[in-house]
């Protein structure tokens, strides 16, 4: 009994405290682990946290889903980029019209020459005082194919 309570006293090792959570609460190594990582290895929050989504109170930690839904908007938000476009318009009529990612691509190539950068600043400047618009158009009716991962 002495050396249980002596053993109380010492500091835990991160091992020891993922024993204790998946031994109290039934879980698996990696879901104890990533309970005292969310709460900075403080072992009764990770308990506090666990009782919590065990009865429905706390944030849910079922990662795959998470993930899912991530890549799931990652995939929507570049269907919708790849299926939009930018306009110069001048008095409703369009001067030019690009595919939104070669904009940007041509966009973000102005911007890294410093001579362009300064050049393109000057445009835009000049476009604003002559009443000159960007127009960005997104095509609603594409969407990404959920079943098969393709666009």
């Amino acid at each position: 009994m002495e050396r249980k309570a002596e053993k109380m006293n010492e500091p835990w090792t991160e091992l020891e405290k993922i024993d204790i959570l998946r031994e109290r609460m039934g879980i698996g190594y990696e879901e104890a682990r990533s309970a005292l990582n969310l709460a900075q290895g403080d072992l009764l929050k990770a308990l506090d946290d666990l009782e919590k989504v065990r009865n429905g109170l706390g944030q849910d930690w079922n990662f795959e889903e998470r993930g899912q839904g991530i890549l799931d908007s990652v995939k929507s938000t570049i269907s919708n980029i790849s299926h939009s476009t930018i306009s110069l318009k001048r008095h409703d009529n369009t001067i030019i019209s690009l595919s939104a990612p070669l904009g940007l691509a041509l966009a973000y190539t102005i911007w890294r020459k410093p001579g362009l950068r300064m050049l393109a600043l000057v445009g835009a400047v000049g476009a604003a005082i002559n009443h000159f618009e960007l127009e960005v158009a997104s095509k609603e009716d594409y969407s990404h194919d959920e079943g098969t991962g393709e666009f």
